[in-house]
């Protein structure tokens, strides 16, 4: 076979891709820009990540050959009444082709799939307070990843178990300066209470620092809070005093940092707090979410997460919650590592360490089902 010599001068590409988000996106966009007589030289799936930067989506790039790219001797052209060669008939027949491929790729699944309709471990999940959404996109990673049916129910909670974000630091344990944010400004000191506790338990201390409280309902709240735990408590009412904070009680195994609502405006993005505490990488920033919160609408904590760097997840009040598996809906919104898990306040309630184990038998082990319990971890919340 015979080529033509390619004299196209080097860096300069005769060919160009467009992408969309489906082969028949892609189509309409290369039709607007090149006309009906484009010339398709091929075309591929691939994943990239998303533009906000959290999690990855699937593409397809179509490559489109741009007039004066060098062609083989002898192939057909269209002629002057625009009628498809046989090398465009070959390609459409091998897109058509592909279009079914993607089509039968993402219909709902069905028993031979395993997918979540006729899957025990999803319906348990779904049945459980995961959406539809959530499941279909974990077992579709995890037998993607794996290889393995998405009905091989063993496999995909082993897999799960693997991939269930978790900070594991025991909360006594715990060093340096930490802050956490919350939503609602009656949630203040729910998880740094609990860890000063257990600070105080293990022999180490451990500062309440409170930021620009309520006079009327905070100050007299932190100090009883303080005075039933044994530990240290502050206030700080003039936002310059945040300046080296990490830096300023040097006495203390840790600083437990409590801020204003999200709400409040006082922590607005590129406001003070903000510019003293979102980009100090010495500053570990925990974002409390509720239990009973409704996992499908984190659009403002999703937001939250990014603007002040968060790092940390935190589980509260988990026994207000019958629901457990909402879980992977968090965890799938706002892809950040779960550090504790609260139950109840810091005097009656109790804290745990998030580990893989742990998450995955509270989601789990709500119904005395033993098809469902993991058998991976031993204690539960």
């Amino acid at each position: 076979m015979e080529f033509l010599r390619n004299n196209t001068p080097r860096g300069e590409n005769k060919t160009t891709v467009v992408t969309g988000s489906s082969l028949s996106d892609a189509y309409r966009k290369v039709r607007l820009e090149f006309g009906p007589d484009a010339v398709i030289s091929g075309s591929r799936s691939r994943t990239r990540r998303k533009d906000n930067g959290w999690g990855s989506e699937q593409v397809i790039d179509v490559m489109v050959e741009k007039p004066g790219s060098a062609r083989l001797v002898g192939e057909e052209t269209t002629d002057a009444r625009g009628h498809v060669t046989s090398q465009i008939k070959y390609e459409v027949e091998r897109l058509e082709k592909m279009v079914e491929e993607i089509i039968k790729a993402d219909a709902p699944a069905t028993e031979e799939t395993g997918g979540s309709a006729d899957n025990p471990l999803g319906e348990f999940l779904t049945g459980n307070g995961a959406s539809t959404g959530a499941v279909e996109r974990l077992l579709t990673r995890f037998a993607g990843e794996t290889g393995k049916p998405r009905n091989d129910r063993p496999g995909a909670l082993a897999w799960l178990n693997g991939h269930l974000a978790a900070g594991d630091t025991q909360p006594a344990d715990i060093d340096g300066t930490h802050a956490f944010l919350t939503e609602n400004a009656g949630d203040r000191f729910e998880t740094a209470g609990h860890l000063a506790h257990a600070m105080t338990r293990a022999d180490r201390r451990a500062l309440l620092l409170a930021v620009i409280p309520d006079p009327d309902r905070d100050v007299a709240r932190l100090q009883k809070l303080a005075e039933n735990i044994g530990c240290d408590a502050a206030v700080i009412r003039e936002i310059e005093q945040l300046d080296d904070l990490t830096g300023r009680f040097p006495g203390y195994d840790a600083v437990l940092v409590d801020l204003p609502a999200l709400s409040d405006p006082a922590m607005a993005e590129n406001g003070p707090i903000h510019r003293a505490l979102a980009g100090d990488a010495d500053i570990r920033r925990h974002l409390q979410i509720p239990a009973e919160r409704d996992f499908l609408d984190l659009a403002d904590l999703r937001e939250a997460a990014r603007a002040w760097n968060g790092d940390h997840l935190v589980l509260t009040r988990l026994e207000t919650t019958r629901r457990p598996a909402k879980i992977l809906d968090l965890v799938d919104a706002i892809p950040l590592p779960v550090s504790f898990l609260v139950r109840g306040d810091a005097r009656h309630g109790f804290l745990q360490a998030a580990t893989a184990d742990r998450l995955l038998d509270l989601i789990l082990k709500t119904e005395p089902d033993p098809r469902f319990t993991s058998g991976l971890g031993a204690e539960t919340v």
